[in-house]
């Protein structure tokens, strides 16, 4: 095993009460004529105290203390001699006791602000608790008021939705961002998924390639690209495939374990009966592990070469699937139930007629718990008019766009028993012959495919809008990409661009791809010469366009992501990350062929928008 290091990656009121006033009585004479007395009567008794006024009642508004009683009235004077009788001092008036002060009332909380567009209404903010009661003197102090209840929480707009607004440098091969050099040699294939993962606990990026000349030629790589760092690691996979053997169909697939590992898949193309694997435990990779398909019937009838390609690894609860080009060319199934360990053979997904070379071209995507999507074709589109067709495989069945089960029992029981179907027994996604924005539309091929946390689907794709009937040798068919959504009841397609010329000669349908963003529903990636905003302005070299859609994917709004190239950018992938993230990744330079290419991988990392 070969490790290199990449060392540099190009480049966040109250109730008012009465108040008593008490009256004060004179002394009774005495009754002779007496002695004067010595002195002045006794002064009468000082009037009782008024009682304490009570407590202010609790809640909004604090109750007043109560009067105080008033004074009693004072004794008379005891009869003096002779003298006259001194007038008994009058009791003086209790004091009333105050009012106690009423607690304020608590301040409602203000409503809560209406969500704008996109943005949640915030809640009314707390109302503030009312403030406690003065006593009245004598009274105890009054209970605060309660606290004012909080205005009720705005109601939430719809998310935001908006094409960013972006500000492309001048000259040639401008980028919007900081673009970022992965890799300097590497392609990849779109058949096999996932291409790149984003490994959110060690937040690392992992992107895996193959290398098309230099010293590294045909060599399988993976990519471990710190995101806190800013820094990548290259690592070399332990693959036994020929060191000639160049060709994007043999770049891995990825996996991440639960236990913090990956897992890499490949195959070659059609060159061998070996599905290979490796392991990598935080460190290093682990030595090739292989499954020879020669058991299960490889190389199948109808070609030498009907071997296997490609792999697409996902977990339906704690074991992996992976769904591998081959029985009859159709795709097999292969799992492991410790984590890429081990594996064995599963079932046949379908049970598709062989046309031309192989028996349909399939995309995948699963949500690693408990459902993987999928979309295929019958055949190649150079060999066939073929249409794109929708199912599910979940709870060991498989299942059309409606949830009917189509195979009761995805495990079979050996490679040459299966329950599965033809392909086209699926629900259409898109039949050959529909017609979007008046075009109509044959020979179909998928590009990408996402189920979204709400349920629906979306696939990306592209049809000829001539040459239906045949593929004349040297053609060039004029290719037109769309977009389905399926929304629970029905698929519904959508006209996005044409996608400009062939890649290569030989292959008459190859493009520049399309990619959906598996954590943004309203967000789409396309590489065409052509701008998409008018379907006519060309560009000499294929660009980036982010498509975003604000009405469930009825019209696209378009911003350029690269410009002025000098040199092809194709194929993008968008690996699941989260809400607020993503990682847009693509090639960049020439490509001559499945065999022969000087790509970079390249890409963008930020924030949403």
């Amino acid at each position: 095993m070969t490790q290199r290091r990449l060392i540099k990656i190009t480049s966040r009121t109250l109730p008012l009460c009465a108040l008593l006033l008490a009256s004060c009585g004179g002394s009774t004479p005495g009754n002779g004529t007496g002695t004067a007395g010595t002195g002045a009567g006794t002064a009468g008794t000082s009037g009782n105290a008024g009682t304490v006024g009570t407590t202010g009642s609790a809640g909004t508004t604090g109750s007043a203390g109560t009067t105080g009683s008033a004074g009693t009235t004072g004794s008379a004077g005891t009869t003096g001699s002779a003298g006259s009788v001194g007038p008994g001092s009058a009791g003086t008036s209790g004091g009333a006791g105050t009012t106690g002060s009423a607690g304020t009332t608590g301040t409602a909380g203000t409503t809560g602000t209406a969500g704008t567009t996109g943005t949640a209404g915030r809640g009314g903010t707390t109302g503030t608790a009312g403030t406690t009661g003065v006593a009245g003197r004598g009274g105890t102090t009054g209970t605060a008021g309660t606290t004012g209840v909080a205005g009720t929480t705005g109601t939430g707009g719809q998310v935001a939705c908006a094409a960013p607004t972006v500000t492309l440098p001048s000259g040639n091969d401008a980028v919007v961002g900081t673009k970022i050099t992965f890799n300097d040699n590497g392609g990849w294939c779109w058949y096999q998924d996932e291409r790149a993962v984003v490994d959110t606990k060690a937040n690392k990026l992992v992107i895996g390639s193959t290398a098309s000349g230099g010293t590294r030629s045909s060599q399988a790589e993976v990519v471990i690209y710190d995101l806190a760092t800013s820094t990548g690691k290259r690592f070399m996979l332990p693959s036994s495939l020929g060191t000639g053997t160049v060709d994007d169909h043999n770049s891995p697939a990825l996996l991440i374990r639960p236990d913090g590992g990956y897992v890499a898949q490949w195959a070659g193309h059609r060159s061998d009966c070996i599905s290979r694997f490796s392991i990598f435990n935080g460190t290093s990779w682990g030595a090739e592990q292989k499954v020879d398909w020669t058991s299960w019937g490889c190389p199948w009838a109808g070609a030498s070469t009907n071997m296997v390609t490609y792999a697409n690894p996902w977990y339906l609860g704690t074991s992996i699937y992976t769904m591998v080009r081959s029985v009859g060319t159709d795709p097999g199934v292969l799992t492991s139930a410790n984590d890429g360990q081990s594996w064995s053979y599963y079932g046949r997904l379908m049970d598709t007629v062989q046309t031309g070379y192989v028996a349909g071209y399939f995309k995948y995507w699963g949500n690693n718990t408990d459902r993987i999507d999928f979309v295929g074709t019958e055949a190649h589109p150079r060999d066939a008019d073929t249409s794109l067709y929708h199912g599910y495989i979940s709870g060991g069945k498989v299942y059309n766009s409606a949830g009917t089960v189509m195979d009761s029992m995805l495990m079979d029981s050996s490679a040459t028993s299966t329950s599965s179907v033809n392909i086209n027994t699926y629900t259409p996604a898109f039949k050959t012959g529909g017609t979007v924005k008046g075009t109509k539309l044959c020979r179909m091929w998928n590009h990408d495919i996402v189920r979204y946390a709400d349920g629906t689907i979306a696939i990306l794709g592209q049809g000829r809008a001539d040459n239906c009937g045949s593929t004349p040798s040297g053609s060039d068919p004029d290719k037109r990409m769309i977009y389905l959504r399926f929304d629970g009841s029905a698929w519904k397609a959508t006209y996005l661009a044409k996608a400009g010329p062939k890649l290569y000669d030989s292959e008459e349908d190859y493009t520049g791809l399309g990619a959906l963003d598996p954590d943004d529903p309203h967000t789409i990636y396309i590489s065409t010469i052509y701008d998409p905003r008018d379907d006519t302005t060309k560009s000499t070299k294929r660009e980036i366009w982010r498509g975003t859609t604000c009405d469930n994917g009825a019209t696209f709004m378009w911003t350029q992501v690269t410009a002025r190239s000098t040199a092809d950018n194709i194929r993008p992938i968008v690996p699941k990350w989260d809400a607020s993230h993503t990682a847009l990744l693509w090639l960049n330079g020439s490509y001559s062929s499945a065999q022969t290419y000087a790509l970079k991988v390249v890409g963008l990392i930020g924030p949403k928008n």
